[in-house]
């Protein structure tokens, strides 16, 4: 599966001060729990880690050879894709902007499917009307830790568990914003960032408790459901700052080739037609 359709699930991470003096590593797997393989288990989807270190985040998928550095101090994503040798910078700003100019077009695509009247594409206008809109019903368990938000065809199901620094869950949530902003229009048929923002606005909530693993459900609109589930482990290992050195040394010594990020995105949708 493409980054662009496990990242909403997939990015459940946190950062907090300590965090950012001592590293964090998070180590994400997820899982297609729709279904069973050959060999009677759900198969795997992805795998990722992100490394937390100097108030940046590393986030990197080694089958896409991709890593996506947030900098929360220059507010602004950095990209590199290794296996093109080029990268590409965006503000938060600019990821804000064009999010505004998503809005009317989508809007007008939602009038021109529902004025089909075919089933199908009544199914594609109410799929994205709520991505746009999502309301849930939310319900917290304290005593399983367990987070539902329910809608009739979009389900998340959060098991939590108690987390000391409170700013870092903040830090954490915040990310998770953003990357679910970036990540809807990097990458081409994501989902819309709007759920995962209102599953953090819940989360938000609940204060001290941190997500160890998400399961989305989208029937019956959609037969998929994913599971994401993460591994937090506090401080680096030497190969995971060495690979943070190398990134960095990417960026700053001229290897990589930096283009706008439209480009990039063009350059995205080109590798899939392939």
């Amino acid at each position: 599966m493409l980054r662009s359709q496990i990242m909403p699930c997939l990015l459940l991470l946190g950062v907090c001060s300590s965090a950012v003096g001592q590293g964090l590593r998070v180590s994400t797997v997820v899982y297609d729990a729709g279904r069973l393989n050959s060999s009677g288990q759900e198969p795997i989807l992805a795998s990722s880690f992100s490394l937390f270190h100097n108030g940046r985040i590393y986030d990197y998928v080694e089958a896409a050879g991709e890593v996506v550095i947030f900098d929360s101090t220059g507010r602004k994503f950095t990209v590199i894709n290794s296996q093109r040798g080029v990268s590409t910078t965006i503000l938060f700003m600019e990821l804000q902007n064009m999010l505004r100019e998503r809005g009317p077009k989508i809007k007008e695509y939602i009038r021109e499917l529902t004025a089909k009247q075919s089933p199908e594409a009544e199914r594609a206008a109410r799929i994205l009307e709520f991505q746009l809109n999502p309301e849930f019903d939310s319900k917290f368990n304290p005593g399983t830790g367990l987070l539902s938000l329910q809608a009739p065809s979009w389900k998340y199901s959060v098991s939590t568990r108690e987390w000391e620094d409170v700013e870092q869950l903040k830090r954490y949530l915040t990310y998770t914003d953003w990357t679910a902003r970036l990540n809807y229009l990097l990458h081409p048929s994501s989902m819309f960032p709007e759920p995962r923002l209102a599953l953090n606005v819940r989360l938000r909530e609940q204060e001290n408790r941190i997500p160890v693993l998400v399961q989305l459900d989208l029937r019956p609109d959609e037969r998929l459901i994913l599971r994401a589930e993460h591994q937090f482990v506090r401080n680096l290992t030497d190969r995971d700052r060495s690979l943070i050195n190398k990134w960095d040394a990417m960026i700053s010594n001229g290897t990589l080739k930096n283009i706008p990020f439209r480009s990039y995105q063009e350059e995205m949708l080109l590798s899939l037609r392939r």
